[in-house]
């Protein structure tokens, strides 16, 4: 990933440095070109003057003076070094700095033991001493492409150093009137050091990715513990629990590299990018509607109300179709906020965040909650809105998409998701802005927990799947000519073709699924091509010889109950997402929806405040049953047992709505479920009965 190979891994660093009272000499630098970066220097204690009170700012510098001036700005200790040159003595000044830079590794000597202290530094020497500083503090960059006439004057060794020192800005070239020239043998002076010094220490107080740990008290196991009972799932539509390994792998933060995509998980949204309006701009906001040239609004949105301003950014082009849906690019509102002519306007209004959008005409109520907050012009929208977003998902504490995922601060609850993948899954559009950058502050926030295990293997195939084993020993009967696949799914490869009437003994289930063994050999088959291998017990059913009429689904909408299954789930006034005008508001992860209908792979739905369509990819049905494929049929009793009234029966296959609670519980009293029936309720057997997650 491009972002995160500029540099792999930087602690925080603080620079301990003594700051001496100096009284510099106006009159050797004062005016100078590098009097500013002198200065800076001379205040935190890293260059020191001469015995007559002169600085000499044009001075070319030793080795010796700028290997002093290195150890200092980094802040190494001089204790316990010992000394391998035979032209170095303990007496001199330099001695502890130089043993030190060797021993670290920044600095080495020559043939034959000699260190040369008095000889001028070259500049490419220069360059090869401070990358090896940036190395010591654990600081890595891409290389840029050097674009000096005199690039064959550089020596090989040191070329791969100046190429990185160019890429971070700490070094440049020199311009005459026949271009720009490197001048690796040329000397350093002493001001010029101090320009280059300056900038390294900025790197270095200010890298681009920073990472902290948060440690949560409680074991890992316990937190997985919590997790694999919030039916995680391993699909976005979530028809599929997840396996125990799946969890464990997704919720280790050792499974996801600082050099991966996927880390971006750990961003801390609450910690300013630090970014370069000029460069977000040109690279990231150019040719994109109402939001080109609005980098500054995003800065400054970032720094009033605590958010990552590229999550702010994503967010907004996400939202507003790249910047010209027409909340973004403005709507005529009169003196009361209602939408007119833009002749008859009073005010334009805008919104980038969607905002407000809560009926059935998306851009009335848009305008409406736009000219209600005051966002008279695209600066203020972007800076409005950024601090509903703060308030609803960011400073509630689950500032990382890690956190919003697993919380673990509070491990089950409140979690926005199922899907074991969420976290990584939302980080495309982030890492697409940060692809586009060079200047910019990445903030990392890593949970680490007790008897936590290192990096492992994501689980492959089956064994992402959760196995329920509570049919586990059954026997049925397979009722067509039926693949048995290495997985649950029609996308796992087919291991063979079980004949009809092939007796198959249950191992468990998922997702309509059966995990079986047919004849000594394991896979999976769907559950609809499954009947019971046994004769049932007319307790419960009754033979289907009196009603051989197809199965029903004509009620299939009546009383039919879900959930979303995450956040910012879109209804629409249409089946489609072609259009970004259509949609009517954005629903929580698990808002309590009735199906009125379906079209294809959309759903009609209600939340008791508007209607409109939601993709079936977000939906989970809550209280939707099929009957098995029984040879028999399902009695329907008055009351949850064998001694209540049969009312009525279920075919094979029939579909049936479960009665549910105000918090989408079904209703049931131990094995019996009850269910809507006809123009009232009834009770049936549970155990014939699958849930469906989907239709």
């Amino acid at each position: 990933m491009k972002i995160l190979n500029k540099f792999f891994f930087v602690p925080i660093i603080l620079l301990t440095l003594i700051l001496p009272q100096t009284i510099y000499a106006q009159s050797d630098i004062h005016g100078h070109y590098f009097e500013k970066s002198m200065v800076s220097l001379i205040e935190r204690g890293i260059m020191r003057g001469y015995s007559d009170g002169t600085y000499r700012p044009d001075h070319a510098i030793t080795r010796a003076e700028f290997t002093v001036f290195l150890v200092r700005a980094l802040n190494l200790s001089t204790n316990a070094s010992q000394n391998k040159f035979t032209d170095i003595e303990k007496e001199d000044w330099y001695y502890a700095a130089i043993t030190t830079a060797v021993n670290n590794q920044i600095i080495g000597g020559y043939p034959n033991n000699v260190f040369r202290p008095n000889k001028h530094i070259s500049r490419q020497e220069v360059a090869a001493m401070m990358k090896r500083a940036l190395d010591l503090k654990g600081i890595d960059a891409d290389k840029a492409p050097l674009l000096f006439n005199d690039n064959k004057e550089i020596n090989p060794m040191f070329y791969g150093a100046i190429q990185k020192l160019v890429y971070l800005n700490i070094i440049a070239g020199k311009k005459n009137n026949q271009g720009l020239y490197f001048a690796p043998l040329d000397s350093t002076t002493r001001g010029e050091m101090s320009a280059i010094l300056n900038r390294m220490l900025q790197v270095i107080g200010e890298p681009k990715i920073r990472i902290d740990y948060t440690h949560y008290n409680y074991s890992f196991k316990e937190m997985i513990d919590i997790q694999v009972t919030k039916t995680p799932k391993v699909d976005g539509a979530g028809n599929f629990l997840a396996s125990r390994s799946l969890v464990e792998y997704y919720a280790n933060p050792r499974n996801f590299s600082s050099e991966s995509s996927d880390y971006l998980q750990f961003l801390n949204l609450s910690e300013n990018a630090n970014l370069d309006p000029s460069e977000i701009n040109r690279k990231v906001l150019q040719n994109n509607g109402s939001l080109s040239g609005q980098a500054n609004s995003f800065i400054e949105a970032g720094k009033q109300y605590g958010i990552n301003e590229v999550y702010l950014m994503a967010h907004a082009l996400h939202e507003t179709g790249n910047g010209t849906s027409r909340l973004a690019t403005g709507i005529p509102v009169d003196k009361n906020g209602n939408i007119v002519a833009k002749n008859k306007a009073t005010y334009t209004v805008y919104n980038m965040y969607g905002y407000g959008a809560v009926d059935n005409d998306p851009l009335n109520g848009g305008a409406k909650y736009a000219f209600n907050k005051g966002w008279f012009s695209p600066e203020a929208a972007i800076i409005g809105g950024a601090r509903d977003i703060a308030n609803h998902y960011i400073n509630d504490g689950q500032d990382t998409l890690y956190k919003m995922r697993w919380n673990p601060s509070s491990p089950g609850y409140p979690q926005y998701a199922t899907h074991v993948q969420w976290a990584i899954l939302q980080t495309n559009r982030i890492q697409e802005i940060y692809n586009l950058l060079n200047n910019y502050v990445l903030k990392f926030d890593v949970p680490t927990f007790n008897q936590q295990p290192g990096a492992t293997s994501k689980p492959s195939g089956d064994k992402q799947y959760h196995v329920d084993t509570k049919r586990q020993g059954e026997k049925m009967k397979t009722t067509a000519n039926l693949n048995l696949r290495t997985g649950p799914t029609t996308s796992f490869h087919i291991i063979k073709t079980l004949s009809n009437n092939t007796i198959v003994t249950i191992i468990g289930e998922n997702g309509g699924w059966y995990k079986v063994n047919a004849g000594g050999v394991t896979g999976w088959v769907s559950s609809n091509y499954l009947r019971k291998g046994i004769r049932l017990s007319e307790q419960f059913l009754k033979p289907s010889a009196e009603d051989k009429k197809a199965p029903s689904t004509s009620k299939i909408y009546n009383h039919l109950r879900a959930v979303t299954t995450e956040n910012h789930v879109h209804m629409r006034t249409e089946p489609s997402t072609r259009n970004k005008e259509t949609i009517i508001k954005l629903l929580s992860i698990d808002t309590s929806i009735e199906i009125i209908d379906k079209h294809d792979n959309w759903y009609y739905v209600s939340d008791s405040q508007d209607k409109g369509w939601i993709s079936k990819d977000y939906i989970l049905l809550t209280n939707l049953f099929q009957v098995e494929n029984i040879e028999s049929n399902l009695l329907v009793r008055n009351k949850p047992n064998l001694q209540g009234e049969v009312i009525g029966k279920l075919q094979a296959s029939d579909y049936v709505n479960a009665n549910v609670t105000a918090n989408n519980q079904v209703v049931q009293e131990g094995d019996w479920l009850m269910v809507y029936y006809k123009d009232g309720y009834g009770w049936v057997h549970q155990r014939y009965l699958h849930k469906q997650n989907n239709y």
